[in-house]
């Protein structure tokens, strides 16, 4: 064992957070998990049950140590044999259900334990990893609220949900209605009758009005439902049916002016960021409450253009076009004198290649970095842009995912680089080693060259004893981290 070092973490609450980064790190060795062992810390034993691959030696202290929670994440992790999980304990089954080596008898036995809040736990498993042998074993589960979670499969059988629908009890039909892959037909039935057979009130649903009030907002809500099922029930919605249908996008166009009138906020600030919404009444939200809902005007997908240049005129900043617009009003910006207009079009994400091209080397230096603020401009563009704007882009270039090494490497040395363009070539992962070295020597990247597994193995050792234990965290999550760091951190404080 090497020699301790004086560290960053001798505050007991910072060091416990540095060792709990470091238990789920995968770059331990066994030695330093007989360490993490030693300290008796019941979280961080569970972190290492959880997330490291023990030798049997290391899984026998963990079990001697006697906290259940570890003993579970043994359980869960793999590193307990299924052959030890023993039957009578169904807590320890649970942990166990999602593992690939699970024995086919945990299941039925699980799914019939006499203890609800047992099924209840092995239905969490169903959206968890998709189980859809758990939701089709507990969808006849004599406990409604139990198969009621059975409909929280993500990918729905048909079969399943037609046969969760012929359960009349009101927990599980109001379940069923919230799901977008259940068949419209069944959708539309819920939204209209409550469904077929007839509803029943439940032990978790007892009141037959409420029940049927709730099942309709969840199929409202659904944007599975078809439309046609909706309209008869909202021609006057109150608040609860407001702010659920103030989020579809199939509604006629009057109703989204009907729910602003119902003077809600939740109501209305769901509509003033509804692509849905009419742009007459966009504009009528846009000075309504004293520009309240201005900025979700704003943000709003359709927002009208005009909305957006008299915004960014009116205060000299830049109100981007977040999504997609019509190619030809974007041809019409990106080629506008005006370069307000332009920054409008630089700034949408989904912007065409060959637009954004153009604007990569527009005279406005603002226009051209909002056309690099996007993963779809390649390493050359980005090489380019950097040879074609200087040093003044150099951070905005060494934020690009797709930077080049030898771009990274070129911004390091530059003198005219900033520290925050600098440390910016310290977070990123293609940088080469030489590039952050220059990055260490800037107090500014510690931070940064902490968490990036690019990092030369010397430097992240020398970062192990560094003062801030914002550094020492960010490197204890760090996978390449190298052995005699894990040790100057381990020994820190000791």
């Amino acid at each position: 064992m090497q020699t301790p070092a004086a560290g960053a973490c001798d505050d007991p609450a910072q060091r416990r957070h540095a060792l709990l980064a470091l238990a789920a790190n995968p770059a331990l060795r066994p030695e330093h998990v007989d360490v993490l062992i030693a300290t008796a810390d019941p979280g961080v034993l569970e972190a290492l049950a959880l997330e490291q691959r023990l030798a049997p030696a290391h899984v026998a202290a963990l079990e001697a140590c006697g906290h259940r929670a570890v003993h579970l994440a043994l359980i869960r992790s793999g590193n307990l044999p299924a052959e030890r999980v023993p039957r009578d304990d169904p807590w320890a089954m649970v942990a166990g259900i999602d593992r690939a080596d699970a024995p086919a008898g945990w299941l039925p036995l699980l799914a019939s334990w006499p203890d609800p809040h047992v099924r209840h736990a092995l239905a969490a498993s169903i959206m968890r990893r998709d189980r859809a042998d758990i939701a089709d074993t507990l969808a006849g589960d004599d406990d409604c609220s139990v198969a009621a979670r059975a409909a929280g499969l993500y990918d729905l059988p048909e079969a399943l949900a037609r046969r969760l629908y012929r359960r009349a009890e009101a927990c599980v039909r109001i379940a069923l209605a919230a799901r977008p892959r259940v068949p419209a037909g069944l959708l539309a039935e819920l939204m209209s009758t409550g469904g077929r057979p007839a509803l029943e009130p439940c032990p978790h649903r007892p009141d037959p009005a409420e029940a049927l009030r709730d099942l309709r907002l969840a199929a409202a809500g659904n944007h599975a439902t078809p439309v046609e099922a909706i309209l008869p029930l909202i021609a006057e919605p109150g608040p609860a049916m407001g702010r659920v249908l103030a989020a579809r996008r199939d509604l006629p166009a009057a109703t989204y002016a009907a729910l602003v009138a119902l003077d809600d906020p939740r109501i209305t600030g769901a509509v003033s960021v509804n692509p849905a919404t009419p742009a007459e009444l966009l504009r009528r939200l846009h000075d309504q409450d004293a520009g309240r809902w201005r900025q979700n005007v704003l943000h709003n997908p359709v927002v009208p253009m005009d909305l957006v240049l008299e915004h960014n005129r009116a205060t000299g900043t830049t109100q981007r076009i977040i999504y997609r617009r019509d190619r030809d009003e974007l041809l019409t910006l990106a080629a506008d004198p005006d370069p307000a207009l332009r920054r409008a079009a630089a700034g949408c994400h989904q912007l065409p290649l060959d637009i954004r091209a153009t604007l990569l080397s527009d005279p406005d230096l603002e226009v051209a970095l909002l056309a690099l603020a996007s993963s779809s401009v390649t390493a050359e563009q980005v090489r380019a842009f950097a040879a074609g704007h200087g040093p003044r882009v150099n951070t905005a270039v060494a934020a690009h995912p797709c930077c080049p090494p030898d771009v990274l490497l070129a911004i390091a040395e530059d003198p005219r680089s900033s520290p925050e363009a600098v440390a910016e070539v310290g977070w990123h992962e293609a940088a080469p080693a030489a590039a952050l070295r220059i990055c260490s020597r800037i107090p500014a990247s510690a931070v940064a060259l902490a968490s990036n597994p690019a990092t030369p193995p010397d430097v992240l050792a020398g970062l192990a004893t560094h003062p801030d234990p914002a550094v020492v965290l960010e490197l204890c999550g760090n996978p390449s981290l190298p052995p005699d760091a894990v040790w100057r951190i381990l020994q820190a404080g000791n």
